[in-house]
């Protein structure tokens, strides 16, 4: 599914957050939106999503597959999020309903959005487990009896589960040793391409953005500072921002080895 924002605002009790925002994703293309913490990526997912605060206001123009999602309905983004838009969360542990098994878990957008049988939804999850790399039993079993990497595998299962045509990934590693977080990413960028879906991932860490996309916007303060390919972003930043994130991934690299391409 495509994205297309076009001078994104959003504010929020008068204060702006987001500001004059251009983002663009084709069918099939996997993009990445990157700054430090409070820089407003967070903001822009919520926006796309149609989950803004009550108290924010958002200006512009977002559309996903030609559908605009400023001033939509609330049945018409509740359609959109179940069906083609899914999302895969920051901490796995906060984003996972702990009363309820992961075969309820995977299976809830299913019921939320199709007319399938138990016995089909069943055969969807156990399909699913199985795409991401976990054991059917692990229906079974509730979201603490899991380790960070199983339950992040739970909510790409979750978030795939409806085959929708755009996934946003946001900072879906952060909790993760960097180990899991490479196994993580490959995993999600693999059953995106597989899948022929979009891809949005948001972070702050351009050695696990390397590895995730091949273009991507530089976010600071609510306004994007630099947009290209990531390589090109990596071999030669020009903003001040840009330079930051991209030596803070160096750093991070030479101990974790996470980056694909960062030198």
């Amino acid at each position: 599914m495509s994205v297309d924002i076009r001078g994104l605002g959003v504010a929020i009790g008068g204060r702006v957050i987001v500001s004059d925002v251009d983002l663009s994703i084709a069918d099939g293309e996997r993009v990445g939106l990157i700054g430090s913490s409070g820089s407003g990526k967070s903001m822009i997912s919520k926006a796309i999503l149609g989950l803004l605060p009550q108290s924010a206001t958002a200006s512009g123009s977002i559309t996903l597959g030609g559908t605009e999602v400023i001033g939509a309905s609330e049945r018409t983004l509740a359609d959109l999020r179940g069906r083609y838009v899914g999302t895969v969360f920051q901490n796995p542990a906060a984003s996972l309903n702990p009363v309820m098994t992961v075969g309820q878990q995977i299976a809830l957008p299913l019921r939320l959005h199709y007319d399938l049988s138990k016995a089909e939804r069943a055969e969807r999850v156990a399909a699913m487990l199985d795409k991401v790399g976990l054991p059917g039993e692990t229906a079974g079993k509730y979201p603490h009896e899991l380790s960070g990497g199983q339950q992040q595998r739970v909510g790409i299962a979750t978030a795939l589960v409806t085959s929708p045509r755009l996934i946003i990934a946001d900072e879906p590693t952060t909790a993760l040793d960097s180990i899991t977080q490479r196994q993580i990413v490959d995993l999600l960028t693999s059953l995106v391409d597989g899948a022929g879906a979009s891809l949005l991932f948001i972070t702050h860490d351009f050695s696990v953005l390397a590895r995730a996309t091949s273009r991507c916007y530089v976010l600071d303060a609510g306004r994007i500072v630099e947009s290209g390919n990531t390589a090109d972003l990596l071999a030669a930043p020009k903003t001040v921002e840009t330079r930051r994130l991209v030596s803070a991934a160096r750093n991070l690299t030479l101990h974790a080895g996470i980056g694909k391409g960062v030198r």
